[in-house]
C-alpha cells in the first residue's frame, strides 16, 4: 500500500467523524416542487471552521510528503477517484483547491 493512500484513508476517516457538517446534501432534483425541503449548511464557529482549514494544510503537506517517499520507493500512484472526491468536497467548503494544492 502507498503511503499517500494510508493519508488518504486517515483523513477520510477523521473528516468524517470531527465534521460532519461537511458531508454534501442530498442532491436536489433538478426540477423544483412545492414539498421539496431544501437542505441549509447547519451554523459552523469560526473555531471549528479554523481547525477544519488547520487539517486541509496539514493533508496536503502530508500527500506532497508521501507522493516523494513513493516515488523514491517505487511505489505505485495509487490515488482513486472514490478516495480524492470526499477529500476535494471538504477542502472545497473551505475554499481550497485540493488538486491545484497538490500539483503545486
Amino acid at each position: 500500500m502507498c503511503v499517500v493512500s494510508m493519508i488518504m484513508d486517515h483523513y477520510q476517516d477523521k473528516w468524517r467523524r470531527t465534521y460532519p457538517w461537511t458531508e454534501p446534501a442530498v442532491p436536489m432534483p433538478d426540477y423544483i416542487q412545492p414539498s421539496i425541503t431544501f437542505y441549509q449548511m447547519p451554523e459552523v464557529s469560526k473555531a471549528d471552521f479554523d481547525k477544519l482549514r488547520a487539517d486541509v494544510d496539514e493533508l496536503i503537506a502530508l500527500v506532497k510528503r508521501a507522493k516523494k517517499y513513493d516515488a523514491a520507493n517505487n511505489e505505485p500512484d495509487c490515488e482513486t477517484e472514490e478516495k480524492m472526491d470526499l477529500l476535494r468536497k471538504v477542502a472545497k467548503v473551505i475554499g481550497v483547491d485540493l488538486d491545484k494544492e497538490l500539483r503545486a
